[in-house]
């Protein structure tokens, strides 16, 4: 049986990778969609590459939540110490520990391509973003047979589940800003 892929913490937060892909240039393509004070739902969060930007853009009054089923990236999230922020192990989707339309933006940044339940993900995003909430999502372009690709059709009926904002592709990924 096929489960959902885990990549190891050191890989997804470190300099190499801040260097080589700066978090800021995913975050310009959504930034004027949070705002302070707001409740920002990171699924897939690993390790916490983009959570100290999350953190700051709610600032104080905001409240950011991570959730990755991998604990050692969750342990790594709770080490940098960010008041508005809390942890959680978990998958994207099964979100229990949210209520329903209690978020304000989900970002969920090149994790469908890991999962095996795509719809399963983004119907529990869909189900927490509040009326008018808006979301990031993108993935990896689905290649070959593996069952956690994501393929072009595929990707277009996700996104059908939303009214799409903005979007966007490169050779190796897909993207959208998207509101409920």
């Amino acid at each position: 049986m096929v489960q959902d892929r885990k990549i190891p913490p050191f890989i997804l937060d470190n300099p190499v990778r801040r260097a080589l892909s700066p978090p800021t240039r995913i975050l310009d393509r959504f930034r004027d969609s949070i705002a302070p004070g707001m409740t920002v739902l990171d699924v897939g969060s690993g390790p916490g590459f983009f959570i100290p930007l999350l953190s700051r853009l709610v600032g104080e009054k905001g409240k950011v939540w991570a959730v990755d089923p991998d604990p050692r990236a969750i342990d790594r999230i709770k080490r940098k110490g960010l008041s508005n922020v809390e942890a959680r192990v978990g998958s994207a989707s099964s979100l229990t520990f949210l209520g329903d339309e209690s978020v304000d933006f989900v970002f969920s940044n090149l994790v469908l391509c890991c999962l095996v339940d795509h719809a399963g993900a983004v119907d529990e995003m869909r189900r927490v973003m509040k009326r008018s909430a808006r979301a990031y999502v993108s993935s990896r372009k689905g290649r070959g047979k593996d069952p956690r690709s994501v393929k072009e059709e595929e990707w277009k009926e996700l996104l059908s589940k939303f009214k799409v904002i903005r979007s966007g592709s490169s050779f190796m990924e897909w993207w959208a800003v998207v509101e409920k």
